[in-house]
């Protein structure tokens, strides 16, 4: 038998009985295991911020602050899943927004929960393989080797709706990204992958990609136009930053050689 990854889950809600129930819920599960449950977001902070917490199951109308505002303003490089559990159905659009990976309706039944539990195993299953995957890589290549393979490298893999894509970097027209994931635009497709921008950042070639905004790194040769604080890509429009657009202007007049 392999052994099972256990993931870290704290519960966020100020009734009493409803915090009773999650717990009851996570503790048979055998891939959970739970850490704490709070009765305000500020009071789960420390935890959060200095234990390894994978998810966070988080009501919304919280008194202080409610689970939303402090999902917006929580700064965790890399952090949990968030799962709303709530009584309020009218802010589902707001909870995927600030990419929520399942969102509850109290109340709960636990059929509910185990289906938001498959997607949250999967998603965390695969975080738990490309971290490995990264540190076996670098354990396997020196700096030199490194170089040569960039070099001669000319796409990218992307796992991909449970399919292996073989993205040549020529075919990309920029890339979009949220938390743990990324989406790859090309002029025919669309792929979604687990990646993070700032590993993306490092491992394309720099003198194609370039990452002008905290959320987008774009493919300089497919840029036609910058108007403003937008550059064109194709059809779409994508933001560029403040600080970023010095750095782009100056690509595009030859100031500065990559």
């Amino acid at each position: 038998m392999t052994y099972q990854e256990k993931y870290n889950c704290i519960v966020i809600d100020d009734e009493y009985l409803a915090r009773k129930l999650m717990a009851d819920y996570i503790s048979k599960i055998p891939q959970f295991n739970l850490v704490d449950s709070f009765d305000t977001p500020m009071t789960a902070i420390n935890t959060i911020s200095h234990g390894d917490i994978d998810v966070i199951f988080t009501d919304i109308e919280i008194p202080d602050m409610s689970g939303m505002d402090f999902i917006k303003n929580l700064m965790v490089p890399h952090g949990p899943l968030i799962v709303f559990v709530t009584a309020y159905p009218q802010y589902a659009v707001q909870g995927f927004e600030v990419n929520a990976v399942e969102y509850l309706l109290k109340p709960v039944s636990f059929p509910r929960f185990v289906k938001a539990v498959n997607k949250i195993i999967t998603i965390l299953s695969y975080k738990q393989k490309f971290k490995k995957l990264e540190a076996s890589q670098s354990e396997k290549d020196n700096p030199a080797d490194k170089e040569n393979h960039n070099k001669e490298k000319d796409f990218i893999i992307v796992k991909s709706d449970r399919k292996m894509v073989k993205l040549k970097y020529n075919d990309i027209l920029y890339i979009e990204g949220a938390l743990e994931y990324v989406t790859f635009y090309t002029p025919e497709a669309k792929y979604m992958g687990l990646f993070s921008l700032r590993k993306l950042e490092k491992e394309l070639p720099v003198k194609k990609f370039m990452r002008i905004h905290k959320s987008y790194i774009v493919a300089l040769n497919k840029i036609t136009e910058i108007n403003g604080n937008r550059v064109k890509v194709g059809s779409n429009d994508i933001p560029v930053s403040k600080t970023m657009k010095p750095k782009l202007l100056n690509y595009f007049s030859g100031e500065n050689d990559q």
